[in-house]
Parts: structure tokens; C-alpha cells; sequence
């Protein structure tokens, strides 16, 4: 028995990205970086491993993913399909990494979004704690069965450009802790990464009901011009109709994927309402859902024309079909009568026939006579006789014609 070649890559795959092992108070910052058509990933990964290096932590491994810390600050890196993400982690305060932002800048790809996590266990006032951080209306929930607290605003600060959460540590334990705030900088993350198709949709909008009035209008034409050149004209629009579904179908797929996580991942929270307080579930379905809303008709609509423009097609298609259909019928209807009017003016030279053979018939028996019977008295009874079987040898001929002639007028 030999070892399947993947069978290693899919033992790894189910711990590839483990949840880490947190403490509390800690702050972090998480930033998810596109991995655009001009960036090279291996350069990314070296950069990474400078960082962490700069940030005075052990070597880390050269892979798609990696955490490294000491008991200060700690890194994570994780490569997707689309980006990769950074965290940055500062334990035993409630002060962020220093200068992690500008140390990503050197690093390639498009900065996207991120956000920044404060995460304590003891907080004397609440209230005031809360509201000092966020300027905007607040989103917030008890958490994981009531274990913790979470609040944002889900707005992009100012001085540095990222999303501020807030998490009160009630009773997490060490992996939950580790869980929850990996929890909450994928749904920063997911949702935005799942709006990326937005632009696309609201740009294919106005393209897909052109489209579809154009379709219509084709449609309407079916019956009053010829079939041929409408095939034309549905010719190009179905290949504009591929090229907007060619060039949306992968970003659109790509959002029902990122939004089926974002989902996931609000669920996995379980959220419990706080009074007065929209839940982060609450804010998606008023905020994200619209646009997913949107992304998804876009896709649909397109789907549903193109498979409208296959109906049609066929339609016409048809149309060609039948019509070139009567015309060979009316070809082969045309040369049977022609055949049916050469039987006819035949079958009206058959007596002509009859007497051109039997006068023909006649001249060859009478000099056969005359050169094989040397009696001249004989010689004129045998020609006696054949001038009286005249009207039997054209009644012979005119039977053997009919004959002939009747198997082709069956056919007919």
C-alpha cells in the first residue's frame, strides 16, 4: 500500500488556520490588503517576515500562514484567495501596536480595510468607556452566551483610518477569547471584500434593461419581418449579453461566497440584544443587506436574459427552419409537377409511338420476307398476311408501352 501524495496537505488543511490562545487586556489591529494583479506574494511574505523581525519576534516560516509573538506584541499573517490579512497584536494593554500602519506600507498589494480591537476585563464605567471611543450611532451586543461585550460604530476613524471595536471581557475563556476576536475582524473584513461586486452591479444595471428592451423589441418584430436578419441582430446582442456576464459572473460568485461567511460568522457570535442598541447582525441586514440585495438581482437578471435570448433564438431558429423547410417543399412540389407534366405530354405521344414502332416493326418483317423467301407467289401471300396482322403487331406494341408505363404512373 503506498501514501496518497495529498494526503498530508489534507491533514494540515483542517488546522492550517487555528484560533489563537488570547489573554486579556489586549489590543490589536487587523488589516486586509487585496492581492491585486501587480503584487507578488513571495515579496509579501518576505516583507512580512522583516516585520516581524522589526517587531523583535522569532524568524517566522516562509507559508501562507503563520503566528509568531513573545510576551509583549504578536503577528499573524494569512493569505487568501483574493487578499491577505495582517494582525498585529499588543498584549497586557489596551494601547495598540506601535507604527504597525506605517510598517505596512511598505508592503505590496491595495489596502482595503481594517480595524482595531480593544479588548478589556475591567472597566469601571461602562457607559462613559463606550461612548468616549465612538462618535456615531452605536452597535453593540453581549456575546458568546453572555460572556463578553462587543460595541462599534462601524465607521472608519479618522487618524487612522480604521473601524474601532470595543470588547469587555466578562467570563471568556482563553480560546473563546481567541475565537471571538478572529470572529469580529472577519466580519470587518468579509464585509467588505463582499461589497467589492457593488460598483459592477450598479454599473450593469442600466446595461441589462437596455438589453432587455432590445430583446423585447426583437421579440415584438418576430412576426412581421424575416426571420434571418432578427437572428442577426439577437446574434449580438447575446454576445453583449456573454461579455457583461463574462465580466461579472466571478465577482458575483465571489459575493455570494463572502456574504454566505459574513453570515456565518455573525451567527457563530450569538448574539444577545443589549437595550436600546442595534445588534451587528441587526446593522448587516439594514446596511449590507440592500447591496447584497442588488449584486444578487444584477446576477440574476443577467441570467435570466441570456436564458431568455437562448428561447428566443430557438424561436427564430424555428422560424428558419420551417421556412426553408416550405421552401424545399415547394422545390420538390414544383419538380414533381414538371415530372407529373412530362408523364402527361408521354403518355400523349404514346400513340405516336405505337405507330412510329409498329411502322418500323412492319418495314423490318417485310424485308426480312422479301430477302429470305425466294418464291415470289410465296412472297406475296406471307406479305398478304403480314399487311392483315398490321393492327395486331400495334396492338402488341401498345400493350408492352402501357406496361412499362404503368409502374411509373403508380409512383406518381
Amino acid at each position: 500500500m503506498r501514501v496518497h501524495p495529498l494526503r498530508q496537505q489534507v491533514i494540515s488543511e483542517v488546522h492550517a488556520r487555528p484560533f489563537q490562545k488570547l489573554y486579556s487586556p489586549l489590543a490589536l489591529i487587523h488589516v486586509a490588503v487585496i492581492l491585486d494583479p501587480q503584487t507578488r506574494l513571495s515579496q509579501v511574505q518576505h516583507g512580512v517576515i522583516d516585520m516581524a523581525q522589526d517587531m523583535g519576534l522569532a524568524d517566522a516560516p516562509l507559508s501562507s500562514f503563520f503566528f509568531c509573538q513573545n510576551e509583549h506584541v504578536g503577528l499573524r499573517f494569512e493569505v487568501h484567495n483574493e487578499f491577505y490579512t495582517l494582525t498585529a497584536y499588543r498584549f497586557g494593554s489596551e494601547q495598540l501596536p506601535d507604527d504597525f500602519m506605517s510598517r505596512i506600507e511598505k508592503l505590496d498589494g491595495a489596502f482595503l480595510c481594517g480595524c482595531e480591537v480593544v479588548c478589556s476585563d475591567q472597566v469601571e464605567d461602562v457607559d462613559t468607556w463606550v461612548r468616549s471611543q465612538f462618535k456615531h450611532q452605536i452597535v453593540g451586543s453581549e456575546v458568546m452566551g453572555g460572556a463578553a461585550r462587543v460595541w462599534t460604530d462601524f465607521y472608519h476613524r479618522e487618524e487612522s483610518g480604521l473601524t474601532r471595536l470595543q470588547v469587555l471581557d466578562l467570563a471568556l475563556s482563553s480560546y473563546q477569547r481567541g475565537r471571538l476576536l478572529q470572529r469580529l475582524c472577519e466580519i470587518e473584513v468579509y464585509r467588505h471584500v463582499a461589497l467589492l461586486a457593488l460598483p459592477d452591479a450598479t454599473r450593469a444595471m442600466p446595461r441589462i434593461t437596455r438589453f432587455d428592451q432590445n430583446l423585447a423589441q426583437i421579440s415584438a418584430r418576430m412576426s412581421s419581418e424575416p426571420a434571418a436578419d432578427l437572428l442577426d441582430e439577437l446574434t449580438d446582442l447575446a454576445g453583449d449579453v456573454e461579455a457583461l456576464a463574462a465580466g461579472t459572473a466571478n465577482r458575483f460568485a465571489a459575493t455570494e461566497a463572502y456574504f454566505a461567511v459574513l453570515d456565518k460568522r455573525i451567527e457563530e457570535l450569538r448574539e444577545t440584544r443589549i437595550e436600546g442598541l442595534q445588534t451587528i447582525e441587526q446593522f448587516m441586514e439594514r446596511r449590507a443587506d440592500p447591496a447584497h440585495r442588488t449584486c444578487r438581482s444584477a446576477g440574476v437578471r443577467i441570467e435570466k436574459l441570456s436564458n431568455r435570448i437562448a428561447r428566443t433564438s430557438e424561436m427564430i431558429r424555428s422560424q428558419v427552419d420551417l421556412s426553408t423547410e416550405q421552401q424545399v417543399r415547394d422545390l420538390l412540389a414544383t419538380l414533381s409537377g414538371r415530372a407529373r407534366s412530362q408523364l402527361r405530354l408521354q403518355a400523349k405521344l404514346e400513340g405516336f409511338t405505337v405507330i412510329v414502332v409498329t411502322y418500323y416493326a412492319f418495314d423490318l418483317i417485310e424485308r426480312t420476307l422479301r430477302n429470305t423467301i425466294p418464291v415470289e407467289k410465296m412472297l406475296d401471300v406471307a406479305l398478304f398476311i403480314l399487311s392483315g396482322g398490321v393492327p395486331l403487331i400495334a396492338l402488341v406494341l401498345w400493350l408492352y408501352i402501357r406496361r412499362m408505363l404503368k409502374g411509373i404512373e403508380d409512383d406518381e
